[in-house]
C-alpha cells in the first residue's frame, strides 16, 4: 500500500487500539485530527502533543455545538499553542434543522478567526448550499476545503470561484456520477479524506483507504501511487507542511 495524507480523521473518536495502529503504522504520512466540539480540544491536542510528526490537529465548534457556549478566547488558545494547526470542523448543517441565526452566527466567527491567524478552514455544509453562499465574502479570504464533497455541479463552481479545496472520500466515491465530476476538478486542489470511524470503520481503516484509492484510480484514470502521490502533495500545499 502507498503511503496517505488523511486530511480528515477523527481519531480521538477511535478504540485505543485502532488509534495506536494507525498512527504507529509506516504508510501514514499526516494525520488531521478534526475537532467537532469544545471537549475534543482537550483529546486532540494530547494525541498532536504524543505524535508531533504524525500529527495536525484541527480545532473548532461544528454547527451541531454551535448551540453550546463558543469562547473565542479557547479557540484562539490551541491555535496558538500549535501553529500548524488549522480551525475546523466548522460550517452550517441542514441534516438536522434549518441553519439558524447561531450557526451562522458561530461560523463567521470561526473564519475570522482563521482569517486573523492565517489559518486553513475545515468547511462542512451538509444539505446547506444556500446558506453557505452567505459567507462567500469571508470564504474568499481564508484557505479552506468543502469536506465530504458529493455530486453538485453548482457547488464545485461555488468552491472554484472562491478558491476553495474539495475533500473526497467514500460518501464521494459511492456516487454515480463520480467520474464526470472528477474530469470537472482543478486536479491540485483535490484532497483525500475518510472521515474515519464515521464513513469507514476504525477497524477496516487501511483496507478502506485502499479500496478508496482504486476508485478514485479507476475514476481518474491515473496509477494510484502516483496518484496517492499528488493527492499527498495537494495536502502538503493547503497544510504547509
Amino acid at each position: 500500500m502507498v503511503q496517505f495524507i488523511d486530511t480528515h480523521v477523527h481519531l480521538q473518536d477511535f478504540n485505543g487500539d485502532c488509534a495506536l495502529s494507525v498512527l504507529r503504522d509506516s504508510r501514514v504520512q499526516k494525520l488531521v485530527l478534526i475537532s467537532t466540539q469544545r471537549k475534543d480540544f482537550v483529546e486532540v491536542a494530547h494525541l498532536i502533543r504524543q505524535y508531533p510528526d504524525k500529527c495536525v490537529g484541527a480545532f473548532g465548534v461544528h454547527p451541531w455545538y454551535s448551540k453550546e457556549e463558543f469562547l473565542e478566547d479557547e479557540l484562539k488558545r490551541y491555535l496558538q499553542e500549535f501553529p500548524n494547526a488549522l480551525v475546523g470542523e466548522i460550517g452550517v448543517d441542514e441534516l438536522r434543522e434549518k441553519v439558524s441565526e447561531r450557526q451562522h452566527e458561530v461560523f463567521e466567527a470561526q473564519l475570522l478567526i482563521a482569517q486573523e491567524l492565517h489559518r486553513p478552514v475545515i468547511v462542512h455544509a451538509a444539505k446547506a448550499f444556500m446558506p453557505l453562499k452567505e459567507h462567500e465574502k469571508t470564504l474568499k479570504n481564508v484557505k479552506y476545503v468543502h469536506h465530504g464533497f458529493v455530486k453538485n455541479r453548482e457547488l464545485l463552481q461555488f468552491i472554484n470561484k472562491t478558491g476553495g479545496y474539495i475533500g473526497l472520500g467514500s460518501l464521494f466515491l459511492r456516487q454515480e456520477k463520480a467520474k464526470e465530476m472528477w474530469q470537472m476538478m482543478p486536479k491540485d486542489r483535490v484532497l483525500f479524506e475518510t472521515d474515519a470511524p464515521y464513513r469507514i470503520k476504525e477497524e477496516a481503516y487501511f483496507e478502506a483507504i485502499e479500496d478508496d484509492l482504486s476508485k478514485l484510480s479507476y475514476i481518474s484514470g491515473e496509477d494510484k501511487e502516483k496518484l496517492a502521490l499528488k493527492l499527498a502533495d495537494n495536502a502538503k500545499a493547503f497544510l504547509k507542511v
